[in-house]
Formats: structure tokens, C-alpha cells, sequence
């Protein structure tokens, strides 16, 4: 009878330990990859999902707005950001953790047509606790090849405008 209680007891106390320090460790840097490839996505139906898609979804216009400054150099249309092609690459408090300044650095895909990727691209955002959104940086990092339906002037011999 004893036995039978010391496991779950240790089990419980073992998921008690870590659900305190993954839960109210006072990180204040998230950075999970490399700034070439898109991260790991969180758990599906977690809040941590959850909460990533309503930040990036408020942060979509600006996106978008940086993603149509670039692209319309090359394209007469620009290309569109959806909230699920933007990964969080890496989020920070600079000046520590009861401040209200974030600085949060993104990998998005944007695409025309059917879903088609155009590019690999970052941006990096500071958000005050106002909820200014000032864009810090925007870098294209990779250009993918266009369908010819969408390459410049879509005639015979048009080519991919991307750099």
C-alpha cells in the first residue's frame, strides 16, 4: 500500500516543481531559433498559442505595412501577410522585467495568389505599454521564385522582380 502512494506522490511533486519554475521563472529574453528558419510552433490549442496569435494578429497592419514599403519596389502588387506565416523568432524586455518596453523580433512569409511564399523576411518591433509599435528593423532575407502568372509583367519572357 505504501508503494502504490510514493509514486503518485513523487509524480505529483515532480510536475509541481516544474509547472513553478517553466511557469513563474522570471525569463526576460525568449529566443527559440534561428533567424533564417521559422521556430517550433507552440502546442496547438495552447494558451501559449492562443496569446501569440492575438499579438501578432495586433501587430498584422504594421507588418504588413513594412512587407508593402519592400515588395512594392519589385512587384505592382504587394504580397499578403497572414497572422499563421508570422513566427516569433525572439521577445525581450530590454530594460528588465517590470518595464513596459518589449522588443520583439519576427520571421514572416508573405505570399500572392494561392499561398505562394514570396520570401523569407524579419522585422523587429519595439512595443511600449502605450502600445506604440515603432518598427526597429526590416531585413528581406530570401526570395523564393514566382509562378509566372506573377513574375513582372506576366508576359513571355517576364522574369522574377525579386532580388
Amino acid at each position: 500500500m505504501v508503494k502504490k502512494l510514493m509514486v503518485p506522490g513523487i509524480l505529483a511533486a515532480v510536475i509541481g516543481f516544474q509547472f513553478l519554475f517553466t511557469t513563474f521563472a522570471p525569463a526576460t529574453t525568449f529566443a527559440p531559433a534561428a533567424a533564417s528558419q521559422p521556430p517550433e510552433a507552440p502546442p496547438e490549442q495552447s494558451s501559449e498559442e492562443l496569446y501569440q496569435d492575438i499579438f501578432i494578429s495586433l501587430l498584422t497592419p504594421y507588418i504588413q505595412s513594412e512587407v508593402d514599403r519592400y515588395y512594392l519596389k519589385y512587384m505592382a502588387q504587394p504580397p499578403t501577410v497572414a497572422f499563421y506565416q508570422v513566427f516569433v523568432l525572439s521577445a525581450e524586455r530590454p530594460n528588465g522585467y517590470r518595464t513596459g518596453i518589449f522588443i520583439i523580433k519576427l520571421l514572416i512569409e508573405p505570399y500572392v495568389g494561392p499561398h505562394n511564399s514570396v520570401g523569407l523576411d524579419s522585422i523587429t518591433f519595439m512595443v511600449d505599454a502605450s502600445g506604440t509599435v515603432t518598427v526597429v528593423e526590416f531585413e528581406h532575407l530570401k526570395s523564393h521564385a514566382l509562378p509566372p502568372d506573377y513574375e513582372a509583367g506576366s508576359g513571355p519572357g517576364s522574369t522574377n522582380p525579386l532580388p
